[in-house]
């Protein structure tokens, strides 16, 4: 088992709503979990502990700068399942990159265009294989 952590700018929180559910905030957060919880699922089954938890101010190192961001882990069934070119993580970050997203919810930063973005200059996703 593999596991690996997600920095995002973009909202992920995990509401769970309701079918009946009205509230457009809920629904986007819900909507954005769902679209990255699918592109890492063409690769892996992924498991996880806890849900995506939201942080105000600094980024974690080595990110910089100060925003509202999500932190979140979560584990593969099998090790090097992302790997190519001896990069870790470089099949994921294939994957997500430009998975549209719902922008305009708790985000402090404009998501424009409104996708994830692993790119490092235009990113706005992380992620970090742990130990």
């Amino acid at each position: 088992m593999a596991r690996y952590t997600v920095i995002t700018l973009v909202d992920i929180t995990r509401s769970e709503p309701a079918r009946t559910e009205i509230d457009k905030i809920k629904l986007g957060q819900q909507a954005n979990f769902n679209s990255l919880l699918q592109a890492i699922g063409l690769r892996s089954n992924i498991t996880w502990e806890q849900d995506p938890k939201m942080y105000s101010g600094r980024l974690p190192d080595p990110l910089e700068g100060k925003a509202n961001h999500w932190v979140w882990e979560f584990d593969t069934e099998q090790e090097e399942v992302f790997n190519i070119d001896d990069d870790p993580i470089g099949l994921l970050k294939e994957d997500v990159d430009l998975v549209p997203v719902v922008s305009g919810l708790n985000n402090s930063v404009d998501i424009d265009p409104a996708t994830f973005r692993t790119k490092e200059n235009e990113a706005n996703i992380w992620f970090y294989p742990n130990s």
